[in-house]
């Protein structure tokens, strides 16, 4: 399997409203996207467990606070919070398990930077009880 990369994206400062860099071709020339959508959590909301069979998936929070869980190996999990005061981009080769959770008092929105359109065919869920995680 390919590897989970989290990396630090930038913010550009302004007194009107600050400027949230999301997706350089520049720095990620490896990724072909073929399409971008959003999904909003609810706060104290899990969005638990979806795997893709092809698709990379590059997570970037552009609303709220949300908790990004990733099953490495069974039991063995990688957890990051990302939000704009921790601005980051997570890249989910296909293969791993994961799923989401808004942390925050306000609806999160997260975007994904596929390298594939949505097919319901390319993917796989299981009930948040299928793997054993504390969320809390």
């Amino acid at each position: 399997m390919s590897e989970i990369n989290i990396r630090k994206l930038s913010i550009i400062t302004n007194k009107r409203g600050d400027l949230l860099k999301g997706f350089l071709k520049s720095e990620n020339k490896n990724i072909d996207v073929k399409e971008v959508y959003f999904s909003e959590i609810n706060p104290n909301e899990i969005k638990a467990w979806k795997r893709h069979k092809s698709m990379t998936s590059n997570l970037i929070v552009v609303k709220g606070e949300i908790k990004v869980v990733i099953q490495k190996e069974e039991g063995k999990f990688i957890s990051e919070v990302i939000s704009k005061n921790n601005y980051k981009m997570i890249t989910i080769p296909p293969n791993y398990w994961f799923g989401f959770q808004c942390i925050g008092n306000e609806i999160g929105l997260l975007a994904n930077i596929s390298n594939e359109e949505h097919r319901d065919i390319e993917s796989e869920e299981l009930t948040i009880n299928n793997i054993e995680f504390d969320w809390v």
